[in-house]
């Protein structure tokens, strides 16, 4: 295979009736660009990764990185863009939350500009967070306001640090030597760019409850998170 211009970073834990419609649409949204796939998988045990394989037999840019248990989501990016080898790394949730055109949005910015890093809002004009229930809405009033906390106190003109939907240029990566591993990578990815100096910006994006699987993400961790 070619030297892929693009690597996308799924990370998964049971999550195979998502992985069937999240491969294929990823596949044809960005048909005709040079593309890998990196799927970071925690030990699921419900057919995600014969799932995945079975979609490996047809597209070899699609590759699996099998882990024996649940390390966590910043530990799985960091696995997955350590391993890409696209100039560009974009990285989302696997489950389906966050829209395709999304996605696309910020992979478009990402390779059309000169932005170091693009980071998915769900709370950009535009933007959508669905809250069906009272567990979730709580989840969002506590990713709301510790944004908010997060940019007040930082001083970095972001209004969504936590959205696992965002792109970076493969040697804004490599420069800024991340230390966690768990969720608070996700903060840490914004805070050492806008430290090194790097080009941020933000996209509108739709989030929305998952259709199918149990969600990972407590409340409790969630405030450390936001």
């Amino acid at each position: 295979m070619d030297q892929p211009k693009s690597s996308f970073i799924f990370p998964t834990y049971n999550e195979v009736n998502n992985v069937k419609i999240l491969i294929p649409t990823i596949i044809n949204i960005f048909k005709g660009l040079n593309i890998e796939i990196i799927i970071v998988d925690d030990g699921s045990n419900d057919g995600t990764i014969e799932e995945i394989q079975k979609f490996q037999k047809e597209h070899p840019n699609i590759f699996l990185v099998k882990r024996n248990k649940l390390e966590g989501i910043g530990s799985a990016l960091i696995a997955g863009y350590n391993m890409a080898k696209g100039k560009y790394i974009i990285s989302c949730d696997s489950d389906l939350s966050y829209s395709f055109d999304g996605i696309k949005k910020i992979a478009d910015t990402l390779m059309g500009g000169s932005y170091d890093l693009v980071l998915g809002s769900r709370y950009l004009n535009g933007s959508y967070y669905e809250a069906p229930n009272l567990n979730i809405l709580q989840k969002k009033l506590v990713s709301k306001f510790g944004n908010i906390f997060l940019r007040l106190v930082t001083f970095i003109p972001v209004s969504d640090f936590s959205a696992n939907c965002r792109g970076i240029k493969s040697s804004a990566w490599k420069n800024i030597g991340i230390k966690s591993k768990d969720n608070f990578m996700l903060f840490e990815t914004v805070w050492r760019v806008y430290k090194a100096g790097g080009n941020i910006t933000e996209v509108p994006i739709k989030f929305y409850d998952r259709r199918f699987g149990v969600s990972k993400l407590k409340l409790n961790k969630e405030i450390f998170v936001f």
